[in-house]
């Protein structure tokens, strides 16, 4: 009986000790199912996080490179345009000094004249020739110390003073004396820089970019800032306020100040970026810009261009949209599949990004490197091409022949014709050159009617039969214009690099040199300076 309940009460104690055994098992099985649950979670959590972080820094990476790329545009182009004005400045000093030269020698021609011959001869040359209507002209008579003709009434008391007087104010100028009397004739600078400064206005004006850019210009008066302190020269988007006057303390859509802003960072830099809010055009939505302005003193011009920035933020929106609705259906099937959706999702992110930013950048480029209306490569692209060109040149000896061309008498098109027709030979004569091109040569539009053509391994016997040929084709032109055709010709100078050359520049001043026989000696020819 004893044996029997020894037996029984080991097998009680066998029993609790398995239902314990069994309870602990379950107690694991639920805690490793906590742990895992919780492990799944905090990953899932953990997850969610780093792809909001992820999206986060994509966002602003994506962000900071666009604007980056916009930046380089408004600063390139503005720079470009700042370019072209010294360029221009310059070129129309060295004409006007050619004219000088051409007049002195025709005043010199009459040096043995008697002193009335001569003085008669010197007023009505300048008085009776609308041409000379801008010139400074002053004639002296020596010996009673008086002046004879002075049309613009600059002459003071004596001579000296007189000539002091006019000589700073002119660019170019001669004096002539004979015994009895002294004549000095020349171009003021201000004449120069008011010509420069409508034409550039102009072109300005005409500029076309995407996405209702424009650039404009203000006019410093006074730089301590205040009322009054600029007046607006150049709005293509307002066209109707150009000529009214500025003060800091105006506003812009948002209440800021602007102009406030462009003259303190002109006063500190000469240049700078910043943002305000603007009317869009042919909309009352006040929109924000990008700008970029930069002061050329010479004019106490303030040059600046601006860019909406509607088209980053909805893009950077639609792309956090997108990143969302991603992770969302990543999280679904997260459980099963987490470590590769997530290694997926972000090389796709990457990739997105990758392609998305080659895209942008390649269609930012192609706008930058590229002339608008004429559809020839860009004067910045064409400066990397020339110097790309010069170092092959320099590397391997392998020269390439280099043509600069213009439009004859192009002025008298667009005075005669509009500015319309004016782009329309412009485009004409761009279209009928390449057909004429190889693929590996380069067309260059370098400013206003000026072109640069590469022709990469051109022989220098072969380049004047190549510019003729251009010429032939170009002259057989017939531009409608209304109920009138226009046969466009042109001037061409062609030029080689050489030894001696330090960089691209070199070359460019002989095309020049060879481009001005080609206009001195009739136009609608090529000449070639080696």
């Amino acid at each position: 009986m004893l044996k029997n309940c020894w037996m029984a009460a080991s097998r009680i104690s066998e029993m609790y000790a398995i239902k314990e055994v069994y309870t602990i098992k379950r107690k694991y099985t639920v805690i490793s199912l906590i742990i895992a649950v919780i492990t799944c979670s905090f990953a899932v959590y953990f997850y969610l996080f780093s792809i909001n972080k992820v999206s986060d820094i994509y966002i602003d990476k994506t962000h900071e490179t666009i604007l980056d790329l916009k930046k380089d545009f408004l600063k390139d182009t503005v720079n470009n345009l700042i370019s072209e004005i010294v360029i221009e400045r310059k070129a129309k000093i060295e004409y006007m000094e050619k004219l000088v030269i051409n007049t002195s020698a025709i005043i010199n021609a009459k040096f043995t004249h008697t002193d009335k011959k001569f003085r008669d001869f010197c007023i009505s040359f300048f008085r009776d020739d609308s041409d000379y209507d801008f010139w400074t002209v002053i004639l002296w008579d020596n010996k009673e110390n008086k002046v004879i003709y002075d049309p613009k009434n600059l002459a003071g008391d004596s001579w000296d003073i007189t000539l002091s007087t006019v000589k700073s104010n002119l660019s170019s100028y001669r004096i002539v004396t004979r015994e009895d009397e002294t004549v000095v004739f020349g171009i003021s600078k201000k004449y120069i820089d008011e010509l420069v400064k409508s034409e550039m206005s102009d072109a300005i004006r005409n500029l076309k970019f995407n996405d209702d850019s424009y650039i404009w210009v203000n006019e410093i008066i006074n730089y301590q800032g205040g009322k009054n302190y600029a007046i607006r020269r150049v709005h293509p988007n307002l066209p109707n306020t150009e000529g009214m006057y500025l003060s800091t303390d105006m506003t812009d859509g948002k209440g800021n100040l602007p102009y406030l802003t462009e003259l303190q960072g002109i006063n500190k830099d000469g240049e700078l970026f910043f943002s305000y809010y603007f009317k869009e055009l042919d909309s009352e939505k006040i929109s924000k810009k990008l700008a970029y302005a930069k002061l050329y003193s010479d004019f106490n011009w303030v040059i600046a261009m601006g860019i909406y920035m509607n088209d980053l933020q909805s893009y950077v929106d639609q792309t956090n949209e997108e990143s969302k609705a991603l992770a969302s259906r990543l999280t679904l099937i997260l459980v099963f599949l987490f470590i590769i959706i997530l290694i997926l999702s972000y090389s796709l992110i990457l990739l997105i990004e990758k392609l998305y930013y080659r895209h942008s950048k390649k269609m930012l480029e192609s706008e930058i490197n590229q002339d608008s209306l004429t559809k020839a490569g860009s004067r910045r692209s064409g400066t990397n091409d020339l110097n790309r060109a010069f170092k092959e040149y320099r590397r391997n000896c392998s020269n390439s022949g280099i043509m600069m061309f213009d439009i004859d008498n192009f002025k008298n098109i667009n005075d005669t014709y509009g500015h319309a027709a004016g782009d329309l030979v412009l485009t004409e004569i761009v279209k009928a050159i390449y057909r004429v091109l190889r693929r590996s040569d380069k067309l260059i539009r370098w400013g206003g009617d000026e072109f640069i053509v590469i022709f990469y391994g051109l022989q220098k016997e072969n380049a004047l039969g190549y510019g003729e040929k251009i010429l032939s084709i170009v002259s057989s032109l017939k531009i409608a214009v209304g109920n009138n055709e226009i046969s466009p010709t042109l001037s061409i100078g062609f030029s080689f690099f050489e030894e001696t050359d330090s960089d691209f520049n070199e070359v460019l001043k002989r095309t020049d040199e060879a481009l001005y026989k080609s206009k001195i000696n009739g136009r609608n020819q090529v000449n070639i300076v080696l």
